[in-house]
């Protein structure tokens, strides 16, 4: 019964989380920035390696922050339907410039 309760009563993401997951977000929005006019510009055969590459860039970024893809993407899910969470998620995101 006890872990239940304890399940029910974190419905909110850690601080320590949302941090990460901010600054895994502002270095991946850069990366987005990076390579949009890298993709806009590039042939179909190049699109596919451009994008290869950021993608890879941006999974390095999120494990440079402790976060697996798995978890930094449930935390963007979750802020998409969650304000509070999403205005700390922004704010942690804020931080890394």
């Amino acid at each position: 019964m006890a872990p239940a309760l304890a399940f029910a009563a974190q419905p909110s993401v850690p601080d320590t989380t949302v941090g990460k997951a901010g600054a895994a977000l502002h270095d991946v929005v850069q990366l987005q920035q990076k390579y949009r006019g890298q993709i806009e510009s590039a042939t179909p055969e190049q699109k596919k390696g451009i994008s290869e590459q950021a993608n890879a860039q941006a999974v390095q970024a999120i494990q440079s922050h402790g976060l697996s893809v798995e978890e930094y993407s449930q935390v963007i899910r979750t802020a998409q339907n969650d304000p509070q969470l999403r205005q700390r998620l922004l704010q942690a995101a804020g931080k890394g410039d």
